[in-house]
């Protein structure tokens, strides 16, 4: 009997639980209300404006039909926004309304809403505060009939798509902004076209619908408010900068500036701006765009206060770099340029050890009729006594050569970034003795064969000009890394290792390649 009575006990105390937090959930719920949602808005005196302004552009009837809504009302005290806005007010208005019915409980941060505008609505949830869109929930679940309101603290604003947004860019962005839609396509859409009628020749008319295409789309659909894209946004200063930068570079290490360097940089950067994503802590991470370039943001700055958009963000870029895989080829010079300097200033540049004689050399003539050029390959040949048992050097600063302002030539250190690179080398290859190659004092290759005239001999194989044997890069010396945070010069050393088919410790330099390596960013 007792069990039965201590039961029963638990029974009431559970039920009288249950009721009181069914209650208190109940009372979190907001008001309750059996009126549709237009008729229940107009007992509420305070959204009076907002009621109106929806019956006034015929969108006031939507509230009344048997569907499920969610309301965003505007109090009266902030509709004036709406009458000084230059925007399409209509789609302001339907931008306040969602199908489907979402009480607070659904309201999850990150979550987007659909709007009769076709627009997309972000919730999300600031110090405990919900939000949508830039406004805040002040009053929530009016429940009513056919849907539930929910007071926000000021009048939305759509946001745009990402391309929407570039399309409007000003003068400031013209670079990125009309190298994208130059690429747009307009087609005729002959599945959503509507026959109306046929010509005199018998051909069928059309109320036609056109659709633009895009190559950036099928990567990144920046135009769909479906997506969720993210884009770095580049002003024209910034590419500028990015120019400059390397127009300086390249004249570090002896290369023009061509159009077709500019090309592969605005290339880059198109490709490299969309992603397939929205980024979330900026920085923290290297990043792959929807074109799989890869972006560093410890090299590539950008604003952290990005810009929402209604399919994704916009960062703002602060400086820009491209890759020095991308736009460096190759850095290439030649050896003999040795004898532009002048005898004072070598001992600066160049470091010889057991040498007993060096000079220049003409050696092989050719000609490339393709391409209208001949030349002689010349190379810088230094000898050693094979009879002392020590092995003849070269520790060589690399330069290039200039043209002085008298007309002179003259001669400047070659300077590079900082990164992984391939060196190749050439040299005259016949009898050749086998080498050590150092740059900056570390062991690159040891006791190298460079006889064979495959790859070695000049610069007559390994990515030489198509159809040719002109300016290749030669054989593969190994990979290496120039230490450091910014661009600097460099040392290569060569040093007899050895005779292959030869008699004499002969080494006969021609050029010298860095090549940088995926990994050199």
């Amino acid at each position: 009997m007792k069990n039965i009575v201590g039961i029963l006990l638990l029974m009431l105390v559970v039920a009288t639980g249950c009721k009181k937090n069914w209650n208190d959930h109940y009372e979190d719920q907001g008001t309750v209300s059996d009126l549709d949602l237009l008729a229940y808005l107009k007992t509420q005196p305070q959204y009076s404006l907002f009621v109106s302004k929806l019956e006034e552009y015929g969108i006031a009837e939507e509230l009344s039909r048997d569907q499920e809504l969610t309301i965003w009302a505007v109090p009266n005290d902030q509709m004036a926004v709406l009458e000084a806005s230059t925007e399409n007010k209509a789609s302001i208005l339907k931008y306040h309304i969602n199908n489907l019915k979402y009480d607070s409980g659904k309201l999850k941060d990150g979550l987007k809403l659909i709007t009769l505008n076709g627009k997309y609505l972000m919730v999300s949830r600031k110090d405990d505060q919900l939000h949508v869109g830039d406004a805040a929930l002040t009053k929530a679940n009016q429940f009513c009939k056919n849907g539930v309101v929910h007071e926000i603290d000021q009048l939305l604003t759509p946001d745009v798509s990402i391309y929407d947004y570039l399309r409007g860019l000003g003068s400031d962005y013209s670079i990125i902004r009309d190298s994208v839609l130059a690429m747009n396509d307009t087609i005729f859409d002959l599945s959503n076209s509507i026959p109306i009628g046929v010509d005199p020749t018998g051909n069928t008319l059309y109320d036609s619908v056109f659709t633009i295409t895009n190559p950036i789309f099928e990567k990144a659909n920046i135009r769909s408010e479906f997506a969720n894209v993210t884009m770095f946004l580049p002003s024209n200063q910034v590419i500028k900068n990015c120019f400059d930068d390397l127009k300086r570079l390249y004249d570090q290490f002896g290369k023009q500036f061509l159009k077709e360097d500019s090309l592969i940089a605005y290339s880059w950067i198109k490709e490299a701006i969309f992603y397939n994503e929205i980024i979330d802590n900026y920085g923290t991470k290297d990043l792959t765009s929807a074109f799989n370039r890869v972006w560093k943001p410890t090299v590539q700055l950008v604003d952290p206060q990005y810009k929402r958009m209604s399919n994704g963000r916009i960062f703002n870029v602060t400086k820009l770099k491209i890759p020095n895989n991308v736009h460096i080829r190759m850095i290439k010079q030649l050896f003999h340029y040795y004898e532009y300097v002048p005898e004072h200033e070598k001992p600066d540049l160049f470091t010889l050890a057991n040498v007993t004689g060096i000079e220049p050399k003409d050696r092989d003539k050719v000609s490339f009729p393709t391409l209208g050029i001949e030349l002689t390959y010349r190379t810088l040949l230094f000898r050693g006594n094979i009879s002392d048992n020590l092995p003849a050097s070269i520790d060589f600063t690399p330069i290039m050569l200039e043209r002085k302002p008298d007309g002179s030539t003259g001669y400047k250190v070659v300077e590079v970034p900082p990164g992984e690179y391939n060196l190749y080398m050439g040299f005259l290859a016949k009898n050749h003795p086998f080498v050590n190659i150092y740059v900056d004092g570390k062991l690159i290759a040891k006791s190298l064969n460079v006889e064979p005239a495959t790859p070695w001999n000049y610069d007559r194989a390994t990515n030489t000009v198509p159809g040719t044997k002109y300016n290749g890069w030669g054989g593969l010396v190994g990979p290496l890394v120039i230490e450091g945070d910014k661009i600097r010069s460099f040392k290569i050393k060569v040093e007899f290792a050895g005779l292959g088919k030869g008699t004499v410790e002969n080494i006969e330099l021609y050029h010298w390649a860095l090549i940088p390596t995926v990994n050199n960013y």
